[in-house]
């Protein structure tokens, strides 16, 4: 008995010692989730920046524009919601994101539209992983919900940035037929 009342002291004193970490652990979640987002956020409104500014397509140019627009109202909401939920939203965004919008800002013509719609693809393509994550497994109901209802617009805009690029490319290697390919067949 005596050995069972140790072992159980020595549980709930792991317990009490460790408690404080579980709650931060949890905490962080949607402190870790908010600045992720905010970063994305930033992100993609610079690069619909540099879309409007250095592309010649004019349909990237409309893409940044949308970029622009909606990724600012979501900053704008995860602002908000930092207050409310007294949170920390970063200054900027990352390190690696900052380095992408550099390495863009040296392209032109062709060279950057086709990276630009490379980086839209793969940057909604984890934003949406972010996002959905986000709605199942943050603490706060309330934000997991407005994750939730975020993912259908970034869907929406990987679709669009995907059917750019089958556009582009469809346009600049329009294959030409020539008389001998029907042989081929």
């Amino acid at each position: 008995m005596k050995g069972y009342l140790k072992f159980c002291s020595a549980v709930l004193g792991a317990v009490i010692l460790f408690l404080p970490d579980i709650f931060a652990q949890e905490t962080n979640k949607d402190q870790d989730f908010l600045t992720k987002a905010v970063s994305s956020n930033q992100f993609e409104i610079a690069l619909g920046t540099q879309a409007v500014k250095q592309s010649e397509n004019e349909e990237i140019k409309q893409y940044g524009r949308m970029l622009i627009n909606d990724h600012t109202k979501v900053l704008k909401e995860l602002q908000q919601a930092a207050v409310t939920k007294k949170l920390v939203v970063p200054d900027g965004m990352d390190e690696h994101q900052a380095s992408i919008l550099k390495s863009l800002s040296v392209l032109s013509g062709t060279d950057f539209d086709n990276a630009f719609k490379d980086v839209a693809i793969k940057t909604h393509e984890n934003a949406i992983a972010l996002f959905e994550n986000a709605a199942s497994n943050l603490n706060d109901q309330e934000f997991r919900n407005w994750a939730a209802e975020k993912v259908p617009s970034l869907k929406s805009h990987l679709e669009q940035a995907k059917s750019l690029q089958i556009k582009l490319q469809s346009d600049a290697s329009s294959p030409s037929i020539k008389g001998d390919s029907v042989k081929t067949l």
